[in-house]
């Protein structure tokens, strides 16, 4: 069975202590959609389309919520091997909130969310 790093943070509402390693196939997509998210395209040196930046992309005032869906749910299909298994898709909302923009990227797995990530 082959076991991947458990890289929740303390923080994170779905954290357990104690967990190093796990084998968990939902916890392994969660950590490679966050990977993805968090990663600027052309910073993996080797595969310059890695990626979303989702920080710069969020705040684009050139970008609307299908693209933004699009561009992340593309990123899926292409490196969560995963996606094959379970139907994965980034689900994509803006609002505004006492004068504050922000963004919420919610990620479903065969239509049950699993994550949500709240971006300001």
């Amino acid at each position: 069975m082959i076991q991947d790093i458990y890289t929740r943070a303390p923080d994170d509402p779905g954290f357990q202590y104690g967990i190093l390693s796990h084998s968990n196939p939902i916890e392994s997509i969660i950590t490679k959609i966050k990977m993805i998210l968090g990663t600027r395209q052309g910073e993996v040196i080797g595969d310059l389309n890695f990626g979303v930046g989702i920080e710069d992309l969020i705040f684009e005032t050139r970008i609307n919520k299908l693209q933004l869906e699009e561009k992340i749910n593309n990123q899926i299909d292409t490196y969560v091997s995963e996606s094959k298994d379970y139907a994965i898709v980034a689900q994509v909302s803006f609002g505004r909130e006492n004068f504050s923009d922000y963004a919420l990227i919610d990620i479903l797995i065969d239509n049950q969310k699993v994550v949500g990530i709240l971006v300001k």
